[in-house]
């Protein structure tokens, strides 16, 4: 379904109710989902993070591998959310924040299943004033767009510091298929190793080389993408990061992640 996101105003949706949904049912489409750094220690343990290249802005977001196909993800099944995680990115939803002129607003998507004027959680009260529900998601999206700025400065230090490579997944299928996933970026821990002491202190000064490391222990997440797999019309077998040489002599079998 179509998002139909509208700034949320306290006249025209002062009738508006917002159910709840555990199951997180509006993410299963989203194979890429952006996580901010202040969620990178709980995230590491339960799904990939990799950097996912936007070319139209020539810069890199951080994201959770959820699926290998644009469409499906993983972690969702019939029972609903498989991890102990959620990013901020799927709990904030139907509600969003962007930009309204020189300021940030709040956006609800008016078309979704999740909203209407029946059942679900108040958003205002009788007077006009801010419900409780509504209070906490205010909280939740404040503490997503402070977390997405610093994730941003934390990703040009990386590309400041030359340490973002591509990284290529060799995926074979029970079936007996193979394909590489190309367009998937992380931390080069080679280049990171030959940085000058004064270039470590700076990250780790700034919370950053934490960051680092959780993000290149996610990749051992790779096996919950197989184990979620086998629930899904395609079970896998076996993912791999690829060294470079592997990868570059089969370029014809690969395909982009996003």
């Amino acid at each position: 379904m179509a998002r139909n996101y509208v700034i949320l105003d306290k006249e025209a949706h002062k009738k508006l109710k917002v159910k709840q949904d555990p199951t997180l049912a509006h993410g299963k489409a989203s194979h890429l989902v952006g996580v901010s750094i202040r969620e990178f220690a709980r995230a590491s343990s339960a799904v990939p993070l990799v950097l996912i290249k936007d070319e139209s802005a020539n810069r890199y977001h951080v994201a959770g591998l959820y699926g290998l196909n644009e469409g499906v993800n993983l972690y969702f099944s019939e029972e609903g959310w498989q991890s102990h995680f959620a990013p901020l990115n799927l709990q904030r939803y139907p509600f969003d924040v962007r930009p309204n002129g020189e300021q940030l607003s709040i956006f609800i998507d008016k078309d979704s299943e999740l909203v209407g004027e029946d059942d679900g959680f108040e958003l205002f009260k009788e007077d006009g004033s801010v419900s409780e529900y509504l209070e906490s998601r205010q909280r939740m999206l404040s503490d997503l767009v402070n977390s997405e700025n610093v994730t941003q400065e934390f990703v040009k230090q990386l590309v400041d510091l030359d340490l973002v490579d591509e990284v290529r997944l060799g995926i074979r299928y029970a079936n007996g298929e193979q394909r590489q996933l190309v367009g998937l970026y992380n931390v080069s821990e080679e280049k990171l190793l030959k940085l000058d002491d004064e270039q470590v202190l700076k990250l780790h000064r700034n919370g950053f080389l934490g960051a680092i490391y959780a993000m290149l222990g996610s990749m051992g997440q790779l096996n919950r993408l197989v184990q979620f797999s086998q629930k899904s019309e395609q079970p896998i077998a076996s993912i791999q990061i690829l060294p470079k040489e592997q990868a570059e002599a089969q370029p014809a079998e690969a395909e982009k992640a996003n």
